[in-house]
C-alpha cells in the first residue's frame, strides 16, 4: 500500500511538472512578445508622438487645448516609422542611396570608437536577418568538449584550404539561449547528421531538450563507430 500511494505521489509530481513546464512554453513568448511591442509603443510613441500631435492639432481634427488619444497618437507614429523605413530602404536600395550611403560608411570606418560599434551592430543585423534555410544549413550532432560527449548544433557553411582540406563551420548554441555559443571547424567524418529541421533542432536548443521528436535518424558520409 505505502509503494502504491509513493509510486502515485512521484506520478502526480511528474504530471504536475509537466504540466507546469508546458504551460510556461506557451506564456513565456507571450509575455516577452507583449513586453517588446510594448517598448517598441513607447519608444516609437515618444520620439513621434509630438510631432504627430502638432500636425493633427494644425490639420484642425482637434483643438489645440484637447487632449489627443494616446494610443491613436502612438499607432499613428508607430504607422509612419514603417512607412519611413520603407522609404529608406528604397533609397538605400537604387544607385544614388548606395553611393551616398557608402560615403557615409566610409566617414564612420575611419572615425574611431564609431567604426566598432557600428561594424559589430551592422554584422549581427545581418546575422539575424539571414532566413534559417541560409543561416543554418542542417542540424548535426558533434562531440563537444570532449570525445565522448554529444551537443546539438548547425552546420552554417564551410571553408576549405590551398591543400584542399574541407572543414564545415559548426555553430554551437547555448540552452535556451541560441543566439550565443560557440563556433568550431570539423571534417565531415566528426559530424553526424540528423533527421531534424533547423525549427525542430531550434525548439530542442530552446527547451532544454523538452520538446524533441520521437524518433530522429543519423547519418554520416565516413562512420568510423556509431554515436552511442
Amino acid at each position: 500500500m505505502d509503494s502504491e500511494k509513493i509510486t502515485f505521489t512521484s506520478d502526480l509530481k511528474k504530471i504536475i511538472r509537466k504540466r507546469l513546464v508546458a504551460g510556461l512554453l506557451v506564456i513565456f513568448p507571450i509575455f516577452i512578445t507583449f513586453f517588446v511591442v510594448k517598448f517598441l509603443f513607447g519608444f516609437v510613441g515618444g520620439v513621434l508622438s509630438p510631432v504627430v500631435t502638432k500636425a493633427i492639432v494644425l490639420l484642425g481634427y482637434s483643438p489645440p487645448d484637447s487632449k489627443i488619444d494616446e494610443f491613436v497618437i502612438t499607432t499613428v507614429s508607430l504607422i509612419l516609422t514603417f512607412v519611413a523605413l520603407y522609404f529608406i530602404g528604397l533609397f538605400a536600395t537604387n544607385f544614388f542611396g548606395k553611393l551616398i550611403l557608402g560615403y557615409f560608411e566610409a566617414v564612420l570606418h575611419k572615425t574611431p570608437i564609431i567604426n566598432n560599434i557600428y561594424k559589430s551592430s551592422k554584422q549581427f543585423l545581418h546575422i539575424i536577418s539571414l532566413p534559417s534555410r541560409q543561416a543554418f544549413k542542417r542540424v548535426v550532432i558533434v562531440e563537444y568538449p570532449r570525445v565522448g560527449m554529444k551537443v546539438i548544433a548547425f552546420a552554417t557553411g564551410g571553408i576549405k584550404s590551398k591543400d584542399g582540406t574541407e572543414l564545415t563551420s559548426i555553430f554551437i548554441p547555448t540552452t535556451p539561449n541560441p543566439t550565443s555559443g560557440f563556433l568550431i571547424y570539423l571534417p565531415d567524418s566528426d559530424i553526424v547528421d540528423t533527421s531534424l529541421t533547423v525549427e525542430e533542432g531550434m525548439k530542442l536548443i530552446v527547451s532544454g531538450g523538452i520538446l524533441v521528436p520521437e524518433e530522429i535518424e543519423f547519418s554520416r558520409k565516413e562512420i568510423p563507430g556509431n554515436i552511442e
